[in-house]
């Protein structure tokens, strides 16, 4: 049972008799030691204060459930707050006696931390009323050390991700089974740049616990649980400059099933393939983030399972049958940027989902505003005179005259588009096929698809383009890693428009 789901007296009393050389209780289940801020040990205090701050985010810990038990069982019934938006928390009529103070959270649950408590005398005549004692969360590099082992957290390059698996349908642990993690990993050779994508494999423990020890920091990385033949979607998990990350995990039993076709986000197969169901349930809307109206028409599809829906006129949708567990959700809407979501979907509870889309149109009013800053002035001659890609510029666009943009790609030996309408999409390769990353005026667009591009960049605005047939020969600031994508190695696509200029 998860540390929230449950009281601390009891433990409190067990680890009374541990106090350590401050005189303070500051025991975690993976062994830190943590600083707490605590006012005089002995005070006339009938009112206890303080905030709770979470060191992993740099802000105040909200919703954490903060407790006072006393030292004698039975003595007082121990006295509890929730702490506020500002992570402050007040306890008050505070009689005098021994007390230990700690608290939880579920954010201790899913880094396994025990609540560090800290011992408080409260009496004697003649003293303050009031004891202030500020409570936190121990720091990334604390907790790289504890898992990683001394020194890990020295290493600037490094960091840690944690988390737990769990069964959808019942809640419970997962032990024994399996997490993958990526990365997409650059390295400058004597031939160039070296990309590779490294991977970690762990084994859940008896509480379903999995760790992660040198991840890039400052980066992403993808997960994917896995329980003999049920699997979670791919999920991006950032890791933070500081050097830490955890996530929950889902897994739910899934159903084979054998359809002819592809789902709407795929290309068209001519012959069968096994996809997932399951008795997930999700409900939501879509709006546009500018108006809040509802967007009619979007598609909401779970990622590699062949199941989507289109929204109503009210801009909602419901979506059934889908495999449960944590998995992956792609939606697109003519004339909006495509938006991807992680959701738990949780036996046969129904999950609720609200997507807020962004505008092409405002997407390219900031990339106006923006373009001084990130536009490429010289950096496409130089490229082009290397030689790694294949180039474009606005005489081949006059030349041919393509009425898409796309169409203008479809020129370019390699690529290949699939699809048509909202679901066109630009594939790149021979023998393997895979989506690249997609770059307008140097910003990148990790889940654009043909019909994007196509509603963000007319031809007649086109000043270049340029195309890179592998993630090995594009430039190191134009690669992408997307875990909706077939390949992650796979190569470039960057355009650049009049408009920058």
């Amino acid at each position: 049972m998860p540390l929230a789901a449950r009281r601390l007296g009891a433990q409190f009393y067990r680890m009374f008799a541990n106090v350590d050389r401050c005189g303070r209780f500051a025991r975690l289940r993976i062994g830190l030691c943590i600083s707490l801020v605590v006012g005089a040990g002995r005070l006339a205090a009938q009112t206890i204060s303080g905030r709770v701050y979470d060191s992993l985010s740099n802000r105040p810990l909200v919703g954490a459930t903060v407790q006072l038990v006393p030292s004698t069982r039975g003595a007082v019934a121990p006295i509890q707050a929730t702490t506020d938006s500002r992570g402050d928390y007040r306890l008050s009529e505070v009689p005098a006696g021994v007390y230990i103070l700690g608290f939880y959270h579920a954010l201790l649950d899913s880094i396994e931390i025990e609540p560090p408590p800290v011992r408080i005398t409260v009496g004697g005549a003649g003293r303050s009323a009031a004891l202030h004692v500020d409570l936190g969360v121990p720091s990334a590099a604390s907790i790289i050390a504890a898992v990683c082992g001394s020194g890990a957290d020295k290493n600037a390059a490094f960091g840690v991700v944690v988390g737990h698996v769990y069964d959808a349908a019942s809640r419970q642990p997962v032990a024994g089974g399996s997490v993958v993690a990526e990365w997409q990993r650059i390295a400058v050779v004597a031939t160039g740049l070296d990309v590779s994508i490294p991977h970690l494999t762990a084994t859940t423990s008896a509480a379903g616990g999995f760790a992660f020890c040198g991840v890039p920091r400052a980066d992403d990385v993808v997960l994917t649980a896995i329980r003999g033949g049920d699997t979670t979607a791919r999920v991006t998990l950032h890791v933070s400059a500081a050097g830490f990350a955890h996530r929950q995990l889902y897994v739910d039993k899934a159903d084979a099933v054998t359809v002819i076709a592809g789902d709407s986000l795929s290309e068209p197969q001519p012959t069968p393939r096994i996809v997932r169901r399951g008795h997930g349930r999700l409900a939501g809307s879509v709006l546009d983030a500018g108006t809040h109206r509802p967007v009619a028409g979007a598609q909401v599809a779970i990622v590699g399972t062949g199941i989507s829906e289109v929204t109503n006129d009210r801009g909602a949708f419901s979506i059934s049958g889908a495999p449960g567990g944590t998995q992956a959700v792609l939606v697109r809407a003519m004339g909006y940027l495509p938006e991807h979501r992680a959701v738990e979907l949780l036996g046969d509870s129904l999950a609720a989902l609200d997507v807020a889309m962004t505008t092409v149109r405002a997407m390219l009013d900031t990339m106006r505003i923006t373009a001084a800053y990130s536009r490429d002035v010289s950096g496409f001659d130089h490229r082009r005179k290397s030689g790694f890609g294949r180039f474009l510029d606005s005489t081949d666009v006059e030349r041919r005259r393509p009425f898409q943009t796309t169409r203008l790609l479809e020129d370019v030996p390699g690529i290949r588009l699939a699809g048509f309408g909202a679901n066109m999409r630009i594939l790149m390769g021979m023998s393997t096929r895979c989506e690249p990353a997609i770059f307008v005026d140097g910003a990148g667009f990790p889940d654009f698809n043909g019909s994007d591009l196509n509603a963000m960049v007319d031809p007649e605005e086109i000043a270049g383009v340029e195309v890179y047939m592998s993630a090995a020969l594009a430039p190191v600031q134009y690669k992408s890693m997307s875990p909706s994508r077939t390949g992650m190695g796979c190569g470039s696509i960057l355009i650049w428009t009049k408009r920058r200029r």
